[in-house]
């Protein structure tokens, strides 16, 4: 080991001086933020006056904890939020049953419950108390925007991609046009369509609420770069796969579902991931459009009069949050990854 250090960091004396060089500013940033964050942090208070400007001043979120998980989301009506991610959570239960086939439609079955389970437990209405989708923000926000938007662009991209490589020309031309065009224009346009363009368009009488605009726009953008991602799966499987699936006599539609798709996946899961937190990471520009997600909705609380100027503690509390969502979505990935390579081979024997 220390002759691999040597080697690697102390082989010339300019490598050496760059090497202490880094080393003293990883030290000293490094006991800065120690005691920024944690030795000299105030965790407990009712205001800013707490603050002692030597270190951060947690009390702000330990204060506002409430407004960042829940958003505006009326403080007895919380109960409701928590119900439906316990009903979210326990519909992902069959994913783990190994006896449990064609998981597809578990999928289905998500694209159905999900909207039903959000839509009841927090608008409201029928036997709920009422609650305006204004009053979403938060983490929940980002966690429904996210959630939706990967659960409809999905199987989107999917039929995008197999679209793409049909040798019917209608097909495939409106297959290309959509991706074309969504991968053309920014997210932040279609953001201001979906918020502010649409609503002119919808027919006297008709109103589609804000956020379900928003999510259809997000699974629009994001399903036509996810059929780019499993276009390019297609393209490695080779043509033995396909003309080996002919010869057994299946359709196209089984074809893909039972022999070309799970290599496809196979290739592409960790492509997949990888694109799939750059679309969390792309809900924070919600904001622009007036909706308090996670990082949206620091300033709100920063402006209380009782804690002026916490933006910087509620920032990075909110740029660790992300963190932590991003790396269980990317050890998911990897857990998937290899679980699929361990799968045998096409044609290879158990």
């Amino acid at each position: 080991m220390i002759k691999k250090i040597k080697d690697d960091y102390f082989n010339s004396p300019l490598n050496s001086i760059l090497t202490l060089l880094a080393l003293y500013v990883v030290v000293r940033f490094g006991i800065w933020f120690l005691n920024w964050a944690v030795l000299d942090a105030v965790w407990v208070g009712d205001s800013r006056d707490v603050a002692t400007g030597e270190g951060a001043t947690w009390a702000f979120i330990v204060n506002k904890i409430r407004f960042f998980m829940f958003g505006f989301f009326p403080k007895k009506e919380i109960w409701r939020i928590l119900v439906a991610v316990v009903l979210i959570i326990f519909t992902m239960i069959p994913y783990f049953i190994k006896s449990i086939k064609h998981k597809v439609f578990i999928l289905v079955g998500q694209m159905i419950l999900w909207p039903v389970i959000i839509g009841f437990f927090l608008s409201g209405g029928l036997l709920l108390e009422k609650v305006s989708t204004n009053d979403w923000g938060g983490l929940t926000l980002t966690l429904i925007l996210s959630l939706l938007g990967l659960l409809y662009s999905f199987p989107i991209g999917v039929i995008l991609a197999l679209s793409r490589r049909s040798e019917l020309p209608v097909i495939r031309g409106l297959s290309i046009a959509y991706i074309e065009f969504f991968r053309g224009i920014p997210l932040i346009t279609i953001l201001f369509m979906s918020s502010v363009v649409v609503p002119f368009f919808l027919p006297s009488g008709v109103t589609i609420d804000k956020i379900v605009r928003v999510v259809i726009g997000m699974t629009f953008f994001q399903s036509a770069y996810l059929a780019e991602v499993i276009r390019g799966g297609l393209q490695a499987i080779p043509k033995g796969q396909y003309e080996a699936a002919e010869s057994l006599g299946f359709r196209f539609n089984l074809q893909s579902y039972l022999i070309i798709l799970p290599q496809v996946f196979k290739i592409t899961i960790s492509n997949i991931g990888g694109i799939s937190i750059s679309f969390i990471k792309d809900t924070t520009l919600v904001l622009i459009i007036g909706m308090f997600d996670l990082l949206g909705i620091v300033n709100p609380l920063a402006s209380d009069s009782n804690w002026l100027g916490m933006e910087p503690e509620g920032l990075i509390f909110a740029g660790i949050v992300y963190w932590v969502i991003c790396y269980w979505v990317s050890r998911i990935t990897d857990k998937a990854e290899e679980k699929l390579n361990r799968l045998p081979i096409s044609g290879e024997k158990k």
